[in-house]
């Protein structure tokens, strides 16, 4: 139940950190989502029910926060939580590389899946105009994750040891 608990409270302090970042930084041009890396993180190692949970509270946070179609970044997320953790079996998830190509996928796979639900739902067709920030925004997740990927196994060592 703890574990429930400390994931609302730390998924919350990431959207804030990851919407100040967004605002601060790149003046509202460019999305630095963090959270996607931290879905995949968790899709490589915590279990199914811990990390579909992990998933959809950061997804549906995003949803809140962003202001989007409620439920489709819980969904979104959930996908990508569900590959990663079906994946990571195949894959040695310890290497920077496949760290790095495999957040790349992921980043891309999450723009593509948002500008067909946009297509088909409301008719605009975002891709077109905005392929190269979606492919600058992959690059800039993929590059960053291993970063995050560090940080979270030293978090998680941290919190074993005490």
């Amino acid at each position: 139940m703890l574990y429930y608990i400390l994931l609302l409270i730390l998924s919350i302090l990431l959207i804030v950190l990851q919407s100040t970042i967004t605002d601060v930084i790149f003046s509202n041009c460019f999305i630095f989502e963090m959270s996607i890396v931290v879905v995949i993180y968790a899709g490589f190692h915590l279990d199914l029910i811990k990390g579909t949970a992990l998933a959809f509270i950061l997804g549906f946070l995003v949803d809140c926060v962003g202001g989007s179609v409620l439920g489709l970044y819980a969904f979104v997320y959930s996908i990508a939580f569900w590959f990663s953790f079906f994946i990571s079996d195949l894959l040695d998830t310890e290497k920077i590389h496949v760290v790095i190509f495999f957040s790349f996928f992921c980043a891309l796979l999450k723009e593509i899946i948002l500008n067909i639900f946009y297509y088909l739902a409301f008719n605009i067709n975002l891709f077109l105009n905005t392929y190269y920030i979606i492919f600058t925004q992959a690059l800039v997740i993929s590059l960053i994750a291993p970063l995050i990927f560090y940080l979270m196994d030293r978090t998680r060592i941290f919190l074993y040891e005490n």
